[in-house]
């Protein structure tokens, strides 16, 4: 406790007025959507958008005006995902539509973070603040899950919440490795409670695989052990009740059950209805499997299915496949790959601790980025996971080509 007092209780004066503007303003938008949460009595939309919608337009308006703002030229990797971008405004401009139009922005709002972040130089004084202010946002937002889960057995934002503590949770999983203290241990496993008692399967997969694969850890030898550990942790969770009755449609099944195909027939896996997405998706993904069939094209197919006005893939391959088509697809993953390799570069070359704890920590959330995918639509949830990614990916370019400065 004393620890916890302290570390909160240190002040740093951060003269880069704009640096505190751009990490307040991520901070900020992930909790706003908490609010109607914490206070109840706040209605649920506000100019037609719920909390969510402001707080990622917020995001966008504050992104548009550092850019205009930037005293330093950024160092993202922009022509790693110009294909992308270029493809989405080449879409939106064939097939537009106002629905069509908020995706493209969704999509592109956390590379105009990246690039953003990219223009700061960083040093220890600077990450350190950003570090406590980020704490303070996830104490808060664990918080409130722990009083919802013991008031009402659930809790606000129970799909996005996950991908927002794992940030977190990877981070300190990298300080732990590189530091050698249990206190980052711990936290990962207070964190690791949230898709835990929710029964979030993927981010429960996401925690654990991010447990042993985890960059910051470069002893191969110790990967064992961890793997080790890592099993147990996941055998645990396979065996509660919890899990076992939200997994299986008869409540009760074996490890040698589960398939790698998520939508494999008569598995007897419990999908939450995506199988019956993926059949409704079939006849748009044959009728125009290059190009795809638009952007947002996938709602009208899924919202009938769902027999509601807005609804998901819960599958961004299956819902990027759906609207852009396979060559769509090639540029997202195109940009995946050729940041993660220059990264992956770069960390094979460098072994600062405090750079190995955020290359390290980056490097692993590009593992939980792709598994979420394939189980949700985390690249609309933007300010909850992806503009914290792409920050973190322009803070370690601009680390590792500026180095870490004095102020």
């Amino acid at each position: 406790m004393e620890q916890i007092i302290t570390f909160f209780s240190i002040r740093t004066e951060i003269p880069d007025k704009n640096f505190k503007v751009f990490f307040n303003t991520l901070f900020f938008c992930s909790f706003l959507p908490y609010m109607n949460s914490i206070i109840p009595v706040l209605p649920g939309l506000f100019f037609g958008f719920n909390w969510t919608g402001i707080a990622w337009i917020i995001c966008l308006m504050m992104m548009i005006y550092l850019i205009f703002n930037m005293t330093d030229r950024p160092l993202f990797p922009l022509v790693n995902w110009i294909f992308w971008v270029i493809y989405l405004i080449l879409a939106l401009s064939v097939d537009f539509s106002v629905i069509g139009l908020q995706l493209t922005i969704q999509y592109v709002l956390p590379i105009l973070v990246g690039i953003v972040a990219s223009s700061f130089t960083y040093s220890w004084p600077k990450l350190f603040w950003a570090f406590q202010q980020f704490a303070r946002l996830i104490i808060v937002v664990f918080l409130v899950f722990a009083v919802y889960k013991a008031l009402t057995g659930y809790s606000p934002h129970m799909a996005s919440t996950p991908m927002l503590l794992y940030v977190m949770a990877t981070l300190s999983l990298g300080a732990y490795y590189v530091l050698q203290q249990k206190k980052y241990l711990i936290i990962f496993l207070i964190l690791f409670l949230m898709p835990f008692l929710s029964v979030t399967r993927m981010a429960i997969l996401v925690f654990v695989t991010s447990f042993v694969v985890h960059f910051s850890n470069r002893s191969i030898s110790s990967k064992i052990p961890y793997a080790f550990l890592g099993a147990v942790l996941f055998a645990i969770v396979f065996t509660s009740e919890s899990f076992q009755k939200k997994t299986f449609y008869d409540g009760k099944g074996e490890i040698s059950d589960l398939s790698l195909n998520y939508y494999e027939s008569n598995s007897g896996l419990n999908t939450n209805g995506r199988t019956a997405w993926q059949v409704g998706l079939e006849p748009g993904l044959e009728k125009n499997p290059i190009f795809g069939n638009g952007p947002r094209s996938d709602n009208a197919v899924l919202s009938e299915l769902a027999g509601e006005d807005n609804a998901e893939a819960h599958n961004d391959y299956l819902s990027v496949r759906y609207n852009y088509g396979w060559l769509g697809l090639l540029c997202l993953l195109g940009g995946f790959a050729s940041t993660f390799f220059q990264l992956l570069k770069v960390y094979l070359q460098d072994n600062i601790p405090l750079f190995s704890i955020m290359i390290g920590s980056t490097l692993t959330l590009f593992v939980g980025f792709l598994f979420f995918m394939y189980s949700d639509n985390i690249l609309k949830y933007t300010i909850f996971f992806p503009n914290y990614f792409f920050a973190m990916i322009g803070i370690t370019y601009s680390v590792s080509r500026r180095g870490l400065a004095y102020l």
